[in-house]
């Protein structure tokens, strides 16, 4: 039996799509190698073979054939450049087979199917996934836009507001920050540049090896990268990192604020619960929030990943191999922050309201949570240092046991027919106009998929 190490393997692989797994990661430096060896034949270098023919002999090449090599030249970009070679000769073109991977170097391969990874991952997967949380958040918003709630700051009562704020509040967020996403994927590099990112091996191939890079990046989707020092500088994958993290970080706020929400005191909210679902080992009653928390404990996860490649960000002279180790497991930002968006629709989809219970609880913290609109409303009717006059009623209901509104009333200066519902009515208007605007800008369509091919997906066939 083979032994696995990682719960990415063994635990979360169901969730995990296939865009971000080494499979695709050793295809996509398959792919690297035979764009080059294309724009080699376009520049007349090497003897020519149909794009469809190339692929279908060199993109099928296994990580099995390439741990073989490897096991002798303990480099594994040697390894699948002397496979490919292999397939190539066996397949009765040697003297192409003498080209692959002239004028590269290995992180040249490396780096550029990494990029292309990320790349091919929000094209098939990754926006998808933003575009299904969003889609929740909007219908959530759209459903509660009405249903009042009493607002909290630092886990206290604070005013009134409507179940579908955080909700309408998290998706515009989101919005924002995918287009900051979308923009940094279209910054994603590539390069050709050689040992040292000189230039030094493809000047001896063209004339114009600046020209010959674009040419074998542009067949890829990407762009050059004229500050590689052999290796491409992290910059751009990790702005494409962040940006996804952030996005997983507003996942992480509202799947904790929602988790609070489902304590047995609160009960707001609850999880939807399968037939037959256990909540506890050893306690049948159970009902606990632990999707909810899994997207919070998955953000840990996520942060330390994150801090993995802001870590890389430096490296020794043009080339060191303090990159190399830690390198292999930048995917993993990208893994874990997926694993909480699509925890968090799921979540969504099942979830529970309570509005009777947000009902209470509005009841329950009374005229309290009125106050700064008695004291914007007393400042309005003139009254001198209403903030002051508003906080000193707060304290004598608080010795009185009188309702708030019942001691302002009693100042006298309320207008006529103001009452508890009509000023709390006038208070919610605000979080109402807000879901609107949102929900007006920021419509998502049931069931739409993500365009096929994304943000800008370039591919030039000879």
């Amino acid at each position: 039996m083979d032994l696995l190490f990682s719960p990415l393997d063994v635990r979360y692989r169901k969730d995990l799509p296939e865009s971000l797994s080494e499979s695709e990661l050793l295809r996509l430096q398959a792919e690297v190698e035979v764009e080059w060896l294309l724009t080699l034949m376009r520049e007349g270098l090497c003897p020519k073979l149909s794009d469809k023919k190339l692929r279908e002999i060199c993109l099928g090449v296994t990580a099995e054939e390439v741990e073989a090599i490897e096991a002798r030249t303990r480099h594994a970009t040697r390894a699948l450049v002397e496979a490919i070679a292999a397939r190539l000769t066996e397949a009765g073109y040697p003297k192409i087979a003498d080209w692959v991977h002239v004028g590269l170097t290995s992180f040249d391969t490396v780096d550029t199917a990494a990029r292309l990874r990320v790349k091919r991952y929000f094209e098939r997967d990754g926006l998808e996934a933003v575009r299904a949380l969003k889609e929740q958040l909007w219908q959530w918003a759209d459903k509660h836009r009405e249903t009042p709630q009493v607002g909290r700051t630092h886990g206290q009562w604070a005013v009134p507001t409507v179940f579908g704020l955080g909700f309408a509040e998290a998706l515009e967020r989101i919005c924002v920050l995918e287009e900051r996403l979308k923009a940094a994927l279209e910054g994603l590099r590539g390069q050709a540049s050689g040992a040292i990112g000189g230039y030094h091996a493809t000047s001896l191939l063209a004339k114009n090896p600046l020209k010959l890079e674009a040419d074998f990046l542009e067949g890829l989707g990407l762009k050059p990268h004229y500050g590689s020092i052999q290796i491409l500088p992290p910059e751009d994958i990790l702005s494409v990192a962040q940006d996804f993290a952030s996005i997983a970080a507003v996942a992480a706020k509202l799947a904790g604020d929602l988790r609070h929400l489902a304590r047995s005191e609160i009960n707001e909210i609850a999880e939807g619960f399968a037939a037959g679902q256990v909540g506890s080992s050893t306690m049948p009653q159970k009902r606990n929030p632990w999707n909810l928390e899994h997207v919070c404990s998955l953000h840990k996860v996520l942060l330390s990943r994150l801090h993995l490649l802001e870590l890389d960000l430096v490296t020794e002279h043009q080339r060191d191999l303090t990159n190399s180790a830690s390198g292999r497991f930048h995917a993993e930002v990208f893994m874990t922050a997926h694993l909480m968006l699509r925890r968090l629709t799921k979540i969504l989809e099942r979830m529970e309201a309570q509005p009777k219970k947000m009902k209470v609880h509005l009841e329950a913290a009374g005229s309290s949570v009125l106050a700064e609109a008695l004291y914007i409303l007393g400042t309005k009717q003139g009254v001198s240092h209403a903030h002051d006059v508003i906080r000193e009623a707060a304290r004598e209901s608080e010795r009185s046991g009188q309702t708030l509104f019942a001691v302002v009333k009693g100042q006298g200066w309320l207008p006529k027919g103001m009452d508890l519902k009509a000023l709390e009515a006038e208070c919610l208007k605000g979080s109402k106009v807000k879901i609107d605007a949102i929900l007006k800008s920021r419509r998502v369509k049931a069931g739409a998929k993500a365009p096929k091919g994304g943000p800008s997906v370039r591919r030039r066939r000879t």
